[in-house]
């Protein structure tokens, strides 16, 4: 399968079992649905089943939780080797995966976590890049993360870390807007600095999300600023739906991705799902003439 780069982005639903014949029954609200692979990987026969027959009836597009391209050990080749049997299983015109760790040698972390912003860190990103595009045959997109501390030795801002690595790779970007929105917030930079920073035609690829605000206060803990938590689970916030707007008059992704992962068995959080699908839809339609995709950047790889 590959996405066609002459039509309006591709609007897209992160696929969960639990909402299977939902999805079906709204078959015309989607343009592809998003895969974790890592899901798939762990499934029972009866799963594997049944993303493996919507083959054919609606694209999908691959995404990882399990690389841990940050850990400073080698890479799991086999998993990379299970990676790219599944993208060929089910015909995925890319792979996208998180600027984070998971793990280090011995013990899974079980949360994406934020990589020191070092050229040392970023030279060694690159190495491990350039082991994933040697075994996984499809265009490697890389997602920025949420993060909810930052390293006391940061050489350089987001922007300027990322850009480091695309250029050298020829990676792109996964760009999610829910985190960009978070990161801003909670640490205090400019969101619009941000993509305006981001090299032309790196952004191939976004997810939105809705998330929460974490206030803390707990009994017996001091009360804390509230901070902009990525949960997954609510409707896109106002501010993410405006950012969304700023990132399409500067950018031009293929896909979007709306993710949600609970809160998903009641009648009315699944109508928030279409109501975030038409939010997506409308934000896209006033930057798309006569429903036709603007033309993607002469220097960026098409997929």
């Amino acid at each position: 399968m590959s996405i066609e780069t002459d039509r309006m982005p591709a609007v897209g639903f992160s696929y969960r079992l639990q909402l299977h014949s939902w999805i079906m029954e709204n078959r015309g609200r989607f343009d592809a649905l998003e895969v974790t692979l890592d899901h798939y990987f762990w499934a029972g026969p009866a799963f594997k089943e049944t993303i493996e027959s919507l083959v054919g009836q609606v694209p999908l597009v691959a995404h990882g939780i399990g690389l841990s391209i940050g850990t400073d050990a080698p890479l799991d080749l086999a998993y990379l080797d299970q990676v790219a049997a599944a993208i060929d299983r089910l015909d995925m015109p890319y792979y996208s995966e998180h600027v984070a760790f998971t793990r280090v040698p011995g013990r899974d972390l079980a949360n994406l976590l934020p990589l020191p912003r070092t050229a040392a860190v970023a030279d060694q990103l690159v190495e491990r890049i350039r082991v994933v595009q040697a075994h996984v045959q499809v265009p490697l997109l890389l997602e920025n993360i949420a993060y909810y501390f930052d390293y006391p030795d940061a050489e350089m801002d987001d922007a300027a870390f990322l850009n480091r690595i695309f250029r050298e790779t020829g990676a792109a970007m996964l760009l999610d807007v829910e985190n960009l929105h978070i990161n801003a917030a909670n640490h205090g930079f400019d969101p619009l600095a941000f993509l305006d920073a981001l090299d032309p035609g790196v952004v191939q690829a976004l997810h939105l999300a809705g998330g929460d605000t974490y206030k803390g206060g707990n009994w017996g803990e001091p009360v804390v600023e509230p901070k902009l938590v990525d949960t997954h689970d609510r409707p896109l916030r106002p501010d993410t739906v405006d950012l969304l707007a700023e990132v399409l008059s500067r950018h031009r992704p293929h896909t979007l991705i709306l993710e949600r992962d609970r809160r998903l068995d009641k009648a009315e959080e699944r109508a928030e799902i279409a109501d975030d699908l038409e939010r997506i839809r409308a934000a896209l339609g006033s930057h798309h003439e006569g429903g036709r995709r603007v033309e993607p950047a002469s220097d960026r790889p098409t997929v």
